[in-house]
């Protein structure tokens, strides 16, 4: 009796697992129609109770629902290939696939008013679950710009967050570089998950899949196209808990995510800039708005006192120099040092350190060659 009742048991989630996967695969197949929307998807799903009794729906059916080319396309693939063809040849190239149906799909990101039907991953697709927050800016950044947004990733990633952008050039680049040094981060593309651009960040998006995470909501094959990415922008936001734009010209496409986010309800924060760069004008034009203004990671996990920090397990890289988990108090002096230099007073206040610990750990900073003393009880870095 029990060995049946546990066969019967077997069979049920055996032919559960069976239905949800056709499920998806109905998905991929219709998703990857050219023409097929949202609103497509949403009435298919209203009239047919399910995609995949709307992919093995009569033309007349389908001709009330989807775009007329749509309809030839799937016609003809339903005679040449079964409904397994675009979920099989994604899985044979090592990416998966979460649907907005699946348990597994992000829940902050289904909060937003939009949410993808269909995530395309490549990577460790556990990072969609964890604390995360944005980092975006200007495509054409300036050095500062890139600097500053290589040490936000690296220290956010130090504190076990993962860093999302959007593998642009510029800002977004240094954000995914600097977040790989101590963590993780997520890249959202704004083409098919096997389309890399910019070619230039081939290495990097090899980078990201072994240690960390890439996603799409197009499908496999999909150029990159200037209409894609205000839609990857919200995909973005929609992850994060914040924003944090670094660098933005008057017109530039982190401002439209910084709005996202503020329609999503999602903190908004900038790093200012010199007023007489162009590329300062959007974040600090953000500020004035009432952005929180970033200095420094500090001020950024200020924003979020609820959140049980988790320190990344990953050797710390800061300023080009590896720390150890042994040295990461050092790591974090050294976060603390202002380029202009920082008084040994404001130092202990920052760190909450004793004079003798403070002291031992700027001395270990000195004969390492990164930092030095100046009159005045100051500390500046050398490297």
């Amino acid at each position: 009796m029990v060995s049946m009742a546990l066969e019967s048991k077997l069979s049920c989630k055996v032919g559960r697992y069976l239905m949800e996967r056709l499920e998806k695969a109905a998905l991929c197949e219709i998703y990857a129609l050219n023409g097929v929307g949202r609103s497509a998807l949403f009435k298919g799903l209203s009239e047919c109770g399910s995609f995949l009794k709307l992919y093995q729906s009569d033309v007349s059916v389908l001709q009330r629902i989807l775009p007329p080319q749509a309809v030839v396309d799937l016609v003809n693939r339903r005679r040449q290939s079964s409904s397994w063809h675009a979920l099989e040849r994604l899985e044979a190239q090592g990416f998966q696939v979460i649907t907005i149906l699946d348990l597994n799909y992000p829940s902050y990101l289904k909060t937003i008013h939009d949410p993808p039907f269909i995530i395309y991953c490549a990577g460790n697709t556990d990072l969609l679950t964890g604390f995360c927050l944005a980092i975006v800016g200007s495509r054409k950044a300036s050095h500062y710009g890139r600097s500053m947004a290589r040490k936000l990733g690296e220290e956010l990633a130090g504190y076990g967050i993962t860093v999302v952008s959007g593998m642009a050039r510029g800002i977004d680049t240094e954000a995914h570089m600097g977040a790989l040094n101590t963590g993780t981060t997520i890249a959202v593309l704004g083409s098919g998950l096997n389309v890399v651009y910019p070619r230039e960040n081939q290495a990097l998006y090899e980078r990201i899949i072994m240690n960390g995470l890439i996603i799409s909501e197009f499908p496999l094959d999909t150029p990159p196209d200037s209409k894609h990415f205000p839609m990857r922008n919200r995909i973005i936001s929609g992850l994060s808990r914040g924003v944090i734009v670094v660098e933005a010209q008057e017109r530039s496409g982190a401002l439209i995510t910084a709005d996202m986010a503020l329609e999503q309800g999602r903190d908004v924060m900038a790093v200012p800039g010199p007023v007489t760069s162009k590329n300062s004008w959007g974040t600090n034009r953000l500020i004035q708005q009432g952005a929180k203004l970033i200095m420094d990671v500090q001020d950024i996990i200020y924003e979020y006192p609820d959140y049980e920090w988790q320190p990344s397990t990953h050797p710390i890289m800061v300023e080009g120099v590896l720390f150890t988990e042994q040295d990461s108090e050092e790591a974090e002096i050294l976060q603390l040092i202002e380029v202009d230099g920082i008084h040994f007073d404001e130092l202990l206040q920052r760190t909450n350190l004793d004079h003798g610990t403070l002291s031992s750990l700027l001395l270990k900073l000195e004969l390492k060659g990164i930092v030095t003393s100046t009159p005045g009880n100051y500390y500046v870095k050398i490297r």
